[in-house]
């Protein structure tokens, strides 16, 4: 008798486990699911970032090539509050030397690179100080400075603008 009462009990126990086992899956996994496809989100916004810059060529480090602008003030557009405000910007130009116009391109900007300080004079003015201060601002100038240039020079080989300096009062 004793050893069917042990069988019954060892039974029932094996009926609970299965029972919580059943209710295990169908509670914590749609859970466990849900926080799956939360990770998969977060994962490819963060390869977005990571890959997000991909309009920029990357260019071998034996064919990158700089030419760099003096730092220069330029005069700031008025916020209304009355005071003037102006930045010191210094320019340089990232230039790939494997493309085909890079020596008369270097030619050109070694004789008239106050040209190139025109369009990014002319970029900058339409920013009021505010405006200028926030990171994301700054690489809209970046951005707009690089297409000018582009633009003007009709060239592809100058593939980034930076600043070698910013400062704004």
């Amino acid at each position: 008798m004793k050893k069917n009462l042990i069988t019954v009990i060892i039974l029932a126990l094996c009926v609970v486990n299965l029972i919580l086992n059943v209710l295990i899956v169908f509670v914590c996994m749609p859970s466990a699911k849900k926080t799956n496809n939360l990770i998969s989100e977060i994962a490819s916004v963060l390869n977005l970032e990571l890959e997000g810059n991909n309009d920029t060529p990357t260019v071998a480090l034996e064919n990158m090539a700089t030419y760099s602008l003096d730092a220069q003030v330029v005069n700031l557009k008025d916020d209304g509050s009355g005071d003037s405000h102006y930045v010191q910007v210094g320019l340089t130009l990232e230039m790939d030397k494997s493309s085909k116009d890079y020596e008369s391109l270097n030619t050109v900007l070694q004789e008239s690179g106050s040209a190139v300080f025109d369009e990014a004079r002319n970029v900058i003015q339409n920013y009021t100080y505010t405006e200028v201060t926030e990171q994301k601002t700054q690489e809209d100038i970046k951005r707009q400075i690089l297409e000018s240039v582009q633009k003007k020079y009709a060239t592809q080989c100058i593939y980034n603008v930076s600043f070698s300096k910013f400062t704004t009062q």
